[in-house]
């Protein structure tokens, strides 16, 4: 077997607040794109450092994988970030970072198209030019940066023989306090719904938007009868390799007089950073298929929730769609 590793959007100039122009992806059986953003740091604070990368990620709002117009990825750069992270077991990286002004940043987010990265039998199939594009929005980029630059390459699986390929698409709405219902696709079966709650995400209290939920298909409770928005997010973030409870008594030691008085950074950036705000409902925890839900033939298929705050949420089904 052989892939090819090839850039697909040589490194360009994106624009703050606007939309790139759309771009064709390769035509070969497509297992990843990787999304490489190249900045310029305009503040040199390495407290901020951080706080500046969260920010970075907010500015994508939106990023598109369209096959002859259908949507086969889309949403936000967090969102998509996080999904990969928990469902195909890849994440983000940072080639360099530098603390210091005009030093240049580059960091990588891999999306899948596929359940895991390089499977042959697992990846988006053979389509025709023009067929498979890519799009992307942006909002204001942050301060701490500027001349944010893209580039894209792909990994192409040239002699794959794909059976199946994933779809995740990020759908959203307003809960209500109390009950609530989010339909979910029907068709293809589902391997996992990532979720995310702007309540548990923002507040410092146990507020949930999502509060408690179940599953449904045909009115009938299906793998969780009723679980803890709250509970299933601590479980995402063990799934995600946190290491907060088993490095409890890890710490930094400086030696500057004043690194202690030196280390704050904005409440925002404290509460809203990284996966935060994140649960995961799991369909596929053996990575094998055997516990996938299936939706064929269903009339309804749906979360119900009992939410406890009127906020803002997502949830992106992963639905394994089969070729042939």
């Amino acid at each position: 077997m052989r892939y090819l590793h090839s850039i697909a959007l040589p490194v360009t100039t994106i624009a703050t607040a606007a939309s790139i122009t759309p771009f064709d992806l390769p035509v070969n059986p497509l297992s990843a794109v990787l999304l490489r953003f190249e900045v310029t740091r305009t503040v040199p604070s390495a407290l901020l450092l951080y706080e500046a990368l969260d920010d970075l990620v907010t500015a994508i709002t939106s990023v598109r994988v369209l096959h002859k117009g259908e949507q086969i990825i889309a949403g936000s750069l967090r969102d998509l970030m996080n999904l990969n992270a928990v469902f195909q077991r890849v994440r983000p990286g940072a080639s360099k970072l530098h603390p210091v002004g005009a030093a240049v940043d580059s960091l990588v987010f891999p999306l899948c198209l596929g359940r895991r990265i390089y499977d042959p039998d697992s990846c988006f199939p053979a389509t025709s030019r023009g067929n498979l594009r890519m799009e992307m929005d942006t909002a204001a980029f942050p301060a701490q940066y500027t001349a944010l630059r893209l580039s894209v390459e792909t990994i192409e699986l040239i002699e794959g023989q794909p059976k199946e390929y994933v779809k995740y698409v990020t759908q959203s709405r307003t809960a209500v306090v109390g009950q609530f219902d989010a339909p979910l696709p029907i068709g293809n079966p589902m391997l996992g719904i990532l979720l995310f709650d702007t309540a548990i995400a923002t507040l410092n209290t146990d507020v949930s938007s999502w509060g408690t939920v179940k599953l449904l298909k045909d009115n009938v409770e299906q793998y969780h009868p009723l679980s803890d928005f709250v509970t299933l997010a601590g479980m995402l973030d063990g799934q995600m390799g946190s290491n907060f409870l088993l490095d409890a008594g890890h710490v930094h030691k400086f030696v500057a007089a004043d690194a202690l008085a030196s280390m704050t950074d904005s409440a925002a950036a404290l509460i809203s950073t990284g996966k935060r705000g994140y649960a995961y409902l799991d369909y596929d925890p053996l990575r094998d298929g055997i516990y996938q839900l299936e939706t064929k033939g269903a009339a309804d298929i749906k979360i119900r929730a009992q939410g406890a705050s009127a906020t803002a949420v997502r949830y992106l089904p992963i639905e394994r769609v089969m070729v042939g």
